[in-house]
């Protein structure tokens, strides 16, 4: 009896346990169905949304000007104004049952048949309800292909099935849902492709809408084959559904596809912008919502500057094409700020411009105009070959890597050896600031080369370029380069006018930062919409190496070669690049001030073999029009020099520590860690026999002997040299002789002009009849005014041996080795030495990477070693 009052104990407790886990169980659904039910969106907007006479979706979404009172744009299609038509048929201007009725057919059949509450299926495979197409489209956006959203989704459906009914929710999903090409609601969509309300629709005008609303891309407007083969399809369900007969689908098929009416032109004051606008916005927010409407969308935009800006291209086209008369009169101020020398030429071709204007302070894009032709106007902003406007990243990757402004760069052919191209014109030694004012490609090749493709990249990526990408050749890089747009070099600049730093925003999930072209989004009750834009400032340059490229910058304000007006003359301290690609068939220019950064480009509409160089005057008088225009008004503010940057005087063009050869001292800026420490050895003084041009020695009578300073070019410079007739100093020494040379007094070694360094052995003669003493001299320069004794007098007559030595420690430079040997009765005979004391070891420094630099990163990375000898 105790085992069996045991073992139903065990039963008991066995139940208990399996009934606790159900509970728990049903209790943990229960939570969790909580959990998610209480986080729904309210359905309650859902008639402030649909609203027949006042629904906030009448109101299509409407973007401004940063000021909200110049209206930009409106995302509609002009001349189609939005309705919410009701679908009982009894009432006046109701929507079409057959409407209604093909799109239950084809979306639901069993709509009407099912009971207002259904139980939970979240599979991928069943398509949406009525319902679910309206909450998702209204309430709850997210992706299908996730099983809690769905689960959600259709939670959220049955609670507006059975707060509102099955007719109202029908009637809601017709005049709400998108049928593509910015047409949402029934009768936008009728009018807008078939030019009808949706109260007057047919059997076959109801299939071709119904096949849109699985399909919105696929419209007649955009898509029209694809349009009507679904519209045909529905059309073969509605036949199989028993809504029109096989006669009828079989004429159907005969039928022409939909024709819609032409739509009116676009009117939008700032096209290119609004599209870049919306593509932004479309990161963070879901573009269908932005496309159904009811909303306000605040820009960054400056209605006014962009009016400016618009005329400003426009007059500066006409003028290239000797159109003046299309602007029928249409001028603006910053037009009138156009430099008023004319053009040299008429453009052969149409030619299209683009700008931008952005504030680098904080990133906002303040005016911007795609690429646009007098005939065709304004299109969408498009990437062009950057060329040379892109080598202020090159100077920034090369500054960063142990280069500086006075860094020497040869312009000269890659080949030495290679005969000079009379088309091309070489400028010889340079410093980079000169060579990156200038566009000097030859000498800009060789930095390339030195800093390597991947550095520059790398640069590139660092200053928001980051579809930046070069190829191993230099001169095809400088020719075309990477196709970049106006915004995208905008922001490379701003970097430069706000010493190091960009502005702007911060997609999630990224670490890039864009330039800002939204301020805020408002919905119909004016309430501003949560956003996931994070706005920011981030330093993505030093302050030092970004000033040095500012400082070369804003000295080519200065080096405008043309003989007409100067277009970068401005009152204010900036900073400008002019660029050309492809031929010159393709212009820039790109420049800043504290407040702004304006990018121009111009360029042959259609590219082609054959034309002629454009005239890069064209876009830098558009630079200098916009930029004045926007400064107006505002302070004239500059850069300070950071620590860690120092002013110095080197020799032009070695960038060295001048010496009294140089000749010319300027004054160039360096990174501290980074200053120059050896004279300049690119000029050197000679002395030069006159008469015979061959170096002079201590034989060359002192009335023939001149100094003179040459530029001593290195060995792959020499042909160039010789083909531009540079005077090079002369290699060989005087030949004239002492008119009788001694045999009991001389030198044998070292060889007469030879190198010496250390302690060097004098062997020789001194001795003969009468020899009383020998004593060695030493004098400086090839005519010594004075002489140090080398040794004491040696009462020792010598014969092919040991003189003495000449200890060079502490000397450099040319020096006249003299012995003298004295015989009885003060008879003296001497004898000379010419040597070149080179006591300078080499000097070389690493100036990159830096000491004790650390580089990390995963993969592989490429990082260039920079030694100076």
């Amino acid at each position: 009896m105790r085992v069996k009052r045991r073992l139903g104990w065990g039963s008991w407790g066995a139940a208990l346990l399996l009934v606790t886990l159900v509970l728990l169980g049903v209790l943990g659904l229960g939570i969790a169905y909580g959990s998610i039910s209480s986080s729904l969106p309210e359905v309650d907007t859902l008639p402030v949304m649909l609203d027949p006479r006042s629904g906030s979706l009448l109101q299509p979404t409407r973007i401004y000007d940063r000021s909200g009172v110049h209206q930009l744009a409106v995302l509609e299609n002009p001349g189609t104004q939005r309705r919410f038509l009701p679908l009982n048929a009894a009432l006046p201007d109701a929507l079409s049952p057959a409407l209604a009725q093909a799109a239950v057919l084809v979306l639901e059949p069993d709509y009407w048949n099912d009971p207002a509450l259904t139980w939970p299926n979240w599979s991928e495979e069943r398509p949406l309800t009525i319902a679910e197409r309206l909450t998702r489209d209204l309430l709850l956006p997210g992706e299908l292909t996730d099983p809690v959203y769905r689960l959600r989704l259709q939670l959220l459906a049955n609670r507006v099935l059975e707060r509102y009914g099955r007719p109202q929710v029908l009637e809601w999903y017709l005049n709400s849902a998108s049928y593509g090409h910015l047409a949402f609601g029934a009768d936008s969509a009728a009018r807008l492709y078939l030019g009808k309300p949706a109260s007057q629709l047919d059997w076959y005008d109801a299939a071709q809408l119904v096949a849109l609303l699985d399909a919105p891309a696929l419209n007649p407007l955009d898509a029209p084959a694809a349009a009507h083969e679904l519209q045909l399809e529905v059309l073969a369900q509605m036949a199989a559904g028993g809504l029109i007969t096989l006669s009828d689908l079989e004429a159907a098929r005969a039928w022409p596809a939909v024709n819609p009416p032409p739509l009116p032109a676009e009117t939008s004051a700032a096209h290119a912008f609004i599209a870049l606008m919306l593509e932004q916005m479309s990161q963070t927010e879901d573009r269908a919502r932005l496309e159904r409407g009811g909303m306000r969308i605040l820009t960054t935009l400056d209605y006014e500057l962009q009016q400016q800006l618009t005329c400003t291209l426009r007059s500066q086209l006409a003028r290239l094409e000797s159109q003046t008369s299309a602007l029928d009169g249409v001028l603006c101020q910053a037009a009138e700020l156009l430099p008023a020398a004319p053009l040299l030429t008429a453009a052969p071709a149409p030619v299209a411009a683009s700008a931008v204007i952005l504030d680098p302070l904080t990133g906002q894009v303040l005016a911007l105009a795609g690429d646009t032709t007098l005939p065709g106007g304004e299109g969408i902003l498009s990437r062009h070959p950057a060329g040379t406007v892109q080598t202020p990243v090159l100077a920034l990757a090369g500054f960063a890597r142990g280069l500086s402004p006075a860094s020497l760069v040869w312009d000269i052919p890659a080949d030495g050896t290679e005969a000079l191209d009379p088309a091309e014109v070489f400028h010889g030694p340079l410093r980079l600031r000169t060579a990156l004012t200038n566009d000097f490609q030859a000498a800009l090749t060789t930095i390339y080369r030195q800093v390597g493709s991947a550095g520059v990249t790398a640069t590139a990526h660092s200053l928001g370029l980051t579809d930046f990408a070069l190829t191993e050749d230099p001169r095809e890089i400088l020719d075309a380069g990477p196709a970049l747009n106006p915004l995208e070099l905008a922001q490379a600049f701003s970097v430069f006018s706000t010493s190091g730093n960009v502005s702007g925003i911060q997609q999630p999930d990224s670490a890039e930062i864009s330039p800002q072209l939204v301020l805020s989004v408002e919905n119909a009750a004016s309430d501003e919409v949560p956003s996931q834009i994070n706005y920011l400032t981030r330093p993505v340059v030093s302050p030092q190496l970004a000033f040095l490229v500012q400082d070369i910058l804003a000295d080519g304000l200065s080096r405008w070669s043309n003989q007409q007006r100067n277009p970068f003359q401005l009152d204010r301290p900036a900073g400008v690049k002019i660029g050309t690609a492809v031929g010159v068939q393709s212009t820039w220019a790109v420049g800043y001030t504290r407040q702004t950064v304006t990018a121009v480009w111009l360029g042959y509409a259609n590219p082609a073999e054959g034309l002629p160089a454009l005239q890069v005057e064209a876009a830098a008088g558009i630079w200098s029009a916009l930029t004045q225009f926007a400064s107006a008004g505002q302070p004239a503010l500059g850069w300070e020099m950071p620590t860690g940057v120092s002013l110095i005087e080197v020799c032009d063009p070695s960038g060295l520590l001048p010496t009294a050869d140089c000749p010319n001292v300027v004054t160039e800026v360096f990174l501290d860690a980074n200053l120059p420490v050896v004279a300049d050895n690119l000029y050197q003084r000679f002395a030069i026999n006159r008469e015979t041009g061959r170096l002079a020695t201590i034989f060359t009578p002192l009335e023939l002997v001149e100094a003179s300073t040459f530029l001593v070019v290195p060995p792959e410079a020499q042909e160039w040299s010789r083909q531009v007739n540079l005077p090079l100093p002369p290699v060989e020494y005087d030949n004239i002789q002492p008119v009788e040379i001694i045999p009991t007094t001389r030198f044998t070694s070292p060889a007469q002009f030879s190198f010496a360094r250390g302690k060097v052995t004098l062997r020789g003669t001194a001795s003969g009849d009468g020899f009383v003493s020998y004593r060695l001299q030493l004098g400086r320069g090839i005519n010594p005014t004075a002489w140090q004794n080398i040794n004491q007098p040696v009462m020792t007559p010598v014969a092919e041996g040991l003189l003495g030595e000449l200890d060079t420690t502490g000397l450099n430079g040319l020096y006249i080795v003299r012995l003298m040997t004295v015989y009885e009765g003060q008879r003296v005979q001497l004898a000379y030495l010419q040597v070149t004391v080179d006591n300078t070891p080499p000097v070389v420094r690493i100036p990159y990477p830096l000491p004790g630099q650390v580089f990390a990163g995963a993969g592989q990375r490429i990082v260039t070693l920079q030694a100076e000898v």
